[in-house]
């Protein structure tokens, strides 16, 4: 190989490389081992625009969007996280406490109660799993609330001794029937996904499984 020849070729390229101006983004040049320059943002492809779907519902001046799944059930979210409580004859049944949400999930719940008629108050609140981002609003809502979670939910929680996330003092290992104020809720363990107690919350009588941070609509 002529190594002499070889040296003029790279310096060659490398001169004519820094005589192109410094527009579009850069990429590695693999026989040189140095930064080329790609071609104008313009050139770039058009893409499909984002699916209204995927883009969620508005929120409101306070930050939150309250909605109805079917019948009495409802879900808030910030337009990241998402709560979900189910409105009873003796009181509401709060499905996750996310801290992002926080004073917005009690604002809800009083924007679908008052105007019905109902009681506001929450009186127990299910935890899907231990992760502060759906636990840590719990806080809010007092010791007077039940607390239900799985079994390692409750260790977790304990082991964390966070008082923003109080550990649910009713637990369970595979499977939960609730019964609360002429509704059901199914409670069901089927092993570690997300984490090891992230549990599926069943709603069979409003059509509505939550399983959180696995299945995301939209």
């Amino acid at each position: 190989m002529d190594t002499h020849a070889t040296r003029r070729s790279l310096l060659a390229r490398a001169a004519a490389l820094a005589a192109v101006p410094a527009i579009g983004s850069v990429v590695a040049d693999t026989a040189l081992g140095s930064p080329a320059i790609a071609a104008d943002a313009t050139d770039l492809p058009d893409y499909a625009p984002v699916p209204r779907s995927s883009l969620g519902p508005a929120i409101n001046s306070q930050g939150y969007y309250v909605g109805r799944i079917k019948r009495n059930l409802y879900w808030v979210t910030d337009g990241t996280y998402v709560s979900a409580f189910l409105t009873t004859r003796d009181g509401v049944v709060l499905l996750d406490a996310p801290p992002s949400l926080g004073h917005n999930i009690q604002r809800a719940i009083d924007d679908v109660t008052k105007p019905n008629g109902l009681t506001n108050k929450v009186t127990h609140l299910i935890y899907s799993h231990h992760h502060s981002d759906h636990a840590g609003g719990s806080g809010i809502f007092g010791r007077r609330v039940t607390r239900i979670g799985h079994s390692e939910t409750r260790r977790l929680l304990i082991r964390d001794n966070d008082p923003n996330k109080p550990a649910p003092e009713e637990t369970f290992d595979d499977h939960r029937v609730l019964h609360i104020g002429g509704e059901r809720i199914e409670l069901a363990w089927h092993g570690a996904n997300h984490t090891p107690d992230n549990i599926y919350i069943h709603l069979p009588d409003h059509d509505t499984l939550m399983l959180v941070d696995v299945a995301l609509p939209g």
